[in-house]
This record gives C-alpha cells, sequence and structure tokens, in this order.
C-alpha cells in the first residue's frame, strides 16, 4: 500500500471518529422522558382505553413517556404468560401493541 493510500485512509478514519463524536452529543431520536404514574393521573380518554384493552386484567404498570414534546403512556397488563404492553396516545388512540415495537 502506498503512503499516499495510507494518508487518505487515515485521514478518511479520523473525519468519520470526529463526526461520530460529535454526533453523539445529540439524542438522534429526539428528547425523551419517561415517569411511572397511576391510572388516576392519567387523562379520562387513555383511561378508557386502558380499560378496554384491560379486558379485566390487572394494570401493572403505567408508564408516561414524553417523545419530541408527545406524551404517550406504555400500559403493562396482566402478568406472567398473560403479560401485554401497549402503547396508548393522549388522543385516546392505540398506537403500537408489544409485537409492533
Amino acid at each position: 500500500m502506498s503512503t499516499r493510500t495510507q494518508h487518505l485512509l487515515a485521514t478518511v478514519l479520523v473525519c468519520s471518529l470526529s463526526l461520530a463524536i460529535a454526533g453523539c452529543k445529540k439524542n438522534p431520536f429526539g428528547e425523551r422522558s419517561t415517569e411511572v404514574v397511576n391510572v388516576a393521573q392519567v387523562p379520562a380518554a387513555v383511561k378508557a382505553t386502558i380499560d378496554q384493552q384491560a379486558g379485566g386484567r390487572a394494570i401493572s404498570k403505567i408508564e408516561k413517556q414524553t417523545v419530541n414534546g408527545r406524551v404517550r403512556y406504555e400500559v403493562t397488563l396482566g402478568s406472567g404468560s398473560d403479560e401485554s404492553t401497549v402503547l396508548i396516545g393522549t388522543d385516546d388512540k392505540e398506537v403500537a401493541d408489544e409485537d409492533e415495537d
């Protein structure tokens, strides 16, 4: 390998690493936050969707997630082999279930 090729490869490597390090300062998926809440803290429309999705199963956990300023609720229903998770937007629409993540 010639000296010129080695210098070119070294330059490309240094530039790539510099861009990777600079890009790591910002989350590529936007700002995120999570908070565990109870059913009394969710909007009425979301609670109605939770009740519908639960189908009599217990609510194990509700996590309020904020992603790029948009709020959604990750709800874990049931336990053991009967456990499932649904994502519900603040408009009370189901965003996804565990099979779609």
